[in-house]
């Protein structure tokens, strides 16, 4: 029996593979040669295609940003004639590039957000915004990734727009810069959208407007449409919202000193206020008590078991985010026969790991500070009176 079974299924996978140049170095020819190898290897597995008919049908085209040897930014379009569904993945974060980690996922704070194009559909982050953009530039074949899909829009075909991660934060902004109506007046039959782990990047105007557009169709488990399937214990689906406990959102980074007790991660004292430091600059990062984020339809499809037990080290909490972010979805989609756990690692990392990587110094001097303060505190308290 094939591993892949649906259409979401082979979806994902092309989420995950189109991410296969990130440990490659080179021009961009030579990084599209390789990931067009490494994506026709997947279409070609029977396991991943189950019968269905593959194609590479624009692409795959890399971006790279000025003086880089990394592939940036990463787009292509493969075609399943048995189900006359064309699939657009985009690159996740390459976490080897410079460009992706420090200023696509990085470059969230409010006060630089920009329109989304189009008009009336809010802000994004200026990272995400200079993604986009890379996106819409880039071409094969002579043609741009918009262009030929208006050359192939047919009635009797659906598009779906998907990407894991950092992709997952693009695939929204794409698809609706090409399709602000969504299906409506599109030329397809549907066109959808299938992030995974995706971070919320745009504000109150582009949730209203992009969730107007592409309305959840629902399905069981994953088998949906439009909505952002995430693992509640993945960090990164929970940036950069504030969250209400009900939708993604920063508020959801937290941790427990009891096993059992529903902490995002499960810690000691120490960690505890480590995973409180992270918290707290992810939260500056994304504009404090006025935070604008507002995450789009979205899916909690899973709560990932924990790992490694109780973290204990900075190190071990490193390794619980990335399996995660990565490895956990593996197992929920049902593919990990498909993908090297430590292949898909290497090519895909959460664009927070940086700031969990600074963490551990920075609690430290919370905490003194904090320690500090509070005998001074006590110093300058009056002794009781005695009666």
């Amino acid at each position: 029996m094939s591993v892949c079974t649906t259409i979401q299924q082979q979806v994902y996978c092309l989420a995950i593979k189109i991410c296969a140049a990130a440990t490659q170095t080179g021009d961009s020819t030579t990084l599209e040669a390789y990931l067009e190898t490494q994506l026709q290897d997947l279409l070609s597995d029977s396991d991943f295609n189950n019968g269905d008919d593959w194609t590479i049908a624009w692409g795959p085209a890399v971006w790279q940003a000025p003086f880089s040897t990394f592939s940036d930014q990463a787009v292509a379009v493969c075609y399943n004639s048995t189900q006359n569904t064309y699939v657009v993945p985009i690159s996740a974060t390459n976490p080897n590039a410079p460009y992706n980690v420090f200023f696509e996922d990085l470059a969230a704070v409010p006060h630089y957000m920009v329109p989304v194009p189009g008009g009336n559909a809010g802000n994004v982050t200026v990272g995400n915004y200079a993604g986009l953009q890379a996106l819409l530039s880039l071409s094969a074949g002579g043609n741009t990734l918009q262009d030929f899909l208006s050359s192939v829009a047919g009635a009797s075909d659906d598009l779906v727009f998907c990407g894991h991660s950092l992709g997952g934060g693009l695939t929204p902004l794409l698809a609706y810069t090409l399709y602000p109506k969504g299906t409506t007046g599109s030329g397809w039959g549907n066109v959808y959208t299938f992030p995974t782990a995706g971070p919320t990047t745009a504000d109150a105007g582009f949730a209203s407007a992009f969730d107007a557009a592409f309305p959840i169709v629902t399905g069981s488990g994953y088998q949906m449409w439009n909505a952002n399937q995430y693992n509640a214990h993945d960090l990164v689906p929970n940036a950069w919202a504030p969250g209400d406990g009900s939708t993604p959102g920063l508020a959801q980074i937290t941790s427990t000193v009891i096993s059992w007790l529903g902490g995002m991660y499960y810690t000691g004292v120490e960690m505890s206020a480590e995973i409180a430091t992270l918290r707290t600059i992810a939260e500056t990062f994304a504009g404090g008590s006025a935070n604008p984020f507002v995450a789009c339809n979205n899916n909690n499809l899973f709560t990932g078991p924990r790992e490694y037990g109780q973290i204990t080290d900075n190190a071990t909490l490193e390794k619980e985010i990335l399996y995660q972010h990565t490895t956990a979805y593996n197992v929920e989609f049902g593919v990990t026969a498909l993908f090297d756990d430590a292949t898909v690692q290497a090519t895909i990392q959460p664009p927070l790991l940086p700031l969990v990587r600074g963490v551990s110094g920075v609690a430290s001097a919370v905490a003194a500070a904090t320690e500090a303060a509070e005998a001074q505190t006590a110093e300058a308290e009056p002794e009781p009176s005695v009666a």
